[in-house]
């Protein structure tokens, strides 16, 4: 009985000495699962606070006067859902928090020396604490709940117009940006081709025109008086002088109306302005007119009298007035040229009389004196048919790059003048209404006008 009481009492000594042991690691382990959680527990509290306080910012962004009559006019309210998400992420960290104290209590029982391993793991299972994964499944649970909220209000702001327009440029920017960058860039672009590669080849495979090849008349005579900025004409007996009303002055002499300056050419007539005309008609008395610009101080008059031409190029816009009856003629040409200058119609004055044209800033007759002559086409206002005419890239590189100078310009060759003004007069400034008159512009210069 000696021996197995004694054998028993070793059993029990190393059972008890194992179940020490035992009770020791389970200590150290739980006390190191329990300082983890404190540190981790400590970290979340820190980052839950400061996200709460961006949450509160956003909520005061939200929350304004602006987002409330968004809110009137859509679905849902953004502020509602935004104090939402803040009111659980204070959940949230309330939870974190309470948490985290009964962590810290945990570590403080561990922590004991007055007790024994036993009677703290007692404690820990008999006090009413949250075991360690019961605390962890809260704080999940509260984080979830918040986030949760935080996306319903995201939802709700996306929903409104402003998330909508800020959607659609998160969507598109790239896109907007690209486009940005190519209407800065193409310009540029499309104007250094044009300069360095499509208008040398426009200028050695074009072939010039010549609008009175066969029709030259040896005896045809053009004379011109100096540009002027109030002309008065004087009218022999049976001469006859149609000019636009609004341009016609003081009259000596009898004047009637005409409606259409070649009712044989109405609508060269009409789209040229010389319609509504006053006809002075010479009667072998003094009979005179003075003519001038009604609205442009700038602009200068000339008369140029020709005889047996066989045809003076000039746009209709710029004709004031007509004396006599000349010839009214279109030649019409196609090709290379046409396609780089934009017009395919030339309206011609042939035969014999007189025109009384309009320029702004000067009207000035030159001649290329059998050389060859080039100009601006904005400024060219006509030019006699028996010139040679073809085009030429402009000489200058950065004015046109920079929009200054056109790309184009006309070249004459020959012994005849041609006429230009010094300025063009400038269009609307309204930018509706500019937009149509460079196209009717456009139109009218395609047809000569």
């Amino acid at each position: 009985m000696s021996e197995e009481r004694a054998a028993l009492e070793r059993d029990l000594a190393q059972l008890r000495a194992a179940a020490a042991e035992e009770q020791s690691r389970a200590v150290e382990s739980l006390q190191g699962r329990i300082d983890a959680e404190i540190e981790d527990g400590r970290r979340n509290v820190a980052e839950k606070k400061a996200e709460v306080e961006r949450l509160r910012d956003d909520q005061e962004d939200v929350c304004g006067f602006v987002q409330d009559l968004i809110d009137l006019v859509t679905p849902g309210s953004a502020c509602e859902t935004a104090d939402l998400a803040v009111e659980k992420a204070d959940e949230a960290l309330d939870t974190f928090e309470r948490t985290l104290g009964q962590a810290e209590e945990d570590a403080a029982v561990l922590r004991d020396p007055a007790l024994t391993p036993q009677q703290k793991l007692d404690r820990l299972g008999q006090g009413g604490d949250q075991p360690l994964v019961e605390r962890e499944i809260d704080n999940k649970e509260s984080e979830l709940g918040q986030k949760k909220a935080e996306q319903q209000s995201l939802e709700e702001t996306q929903s409104s117009g402003v998330g909508w327009v800020v959607n659609q440029w998160a969507r598109s920017w790239k896109w907007l940006a690209l486009i940005a960058l190519l209407a800065l860039v193409m310009p540029g672009v499309l104007r250094t081709v044009s300069y360095f590669v499509l208008m040398p080849v426009v200028s050695r495979v074009h072939s010039p025109i010549h609008l009175s090849a066969g029709s030259e008349n040896a005896a045809a005579d053009l004379r011109t008086s100096p540009a002027q900025r109030t002309l008065t004409v004087e009218l022999g007996a049976g001469d006859v002088l149609s000019a636009r009303s609004e341009h016609v002055r003081p009259v000596e002499g009898k004047i009637h109306s005409r409606l259409l300056y070649d009712w044989t050419s109405p609508f060269i007539s009409f789209a040229a302005g010389l319609y509504g005309l006053s006809r002075i008609t010479g009667d072998g008395r003094v009979t005179s007119a003075t003519l001038s610009t009604p609205a442009d101080p700038d602009s200068y008059l000339m008369r140029i009298d020709f005889t047996d031409h066989p045809g003076l190029v000039i746009h209709p816009k710029h004709v004031v007035g007509v004396i006599g009856t000349p010839e009214l003629k279109t030649r019409w040409r196609w090709g290379i040229q046409s396609f780089a200058t934009w017009q395919v119609r030339y309206i011609m004055f042939s035969g014999n009389g007189s025109l009384i044209v309009q320029g702004s800033g000067d009207v000035v007759e030159t001649s290329p004196r059998g050389r060859s002559m080039r100009i601006e086409q904005h400024l060219v206002m006509g030019f006699d048919s028996r010139l040679a005419v073809g085009v030429n890239r402009t000489e200058v590189f950065w004015p046109y790059l920079w929009g200054k100078t056109p790309l184009v310009d006309d070249e004459f060759t020959g012994p005849h003048p041609l006429f230009w003004q010094k300025s063009t007069v400038d269009g609307p400034s309204n930018p509706i209404a500019k937009v149509f008159g460079a196209g009717f512009s456009a139109f009218g210069k395609l047809l000569g006008f």
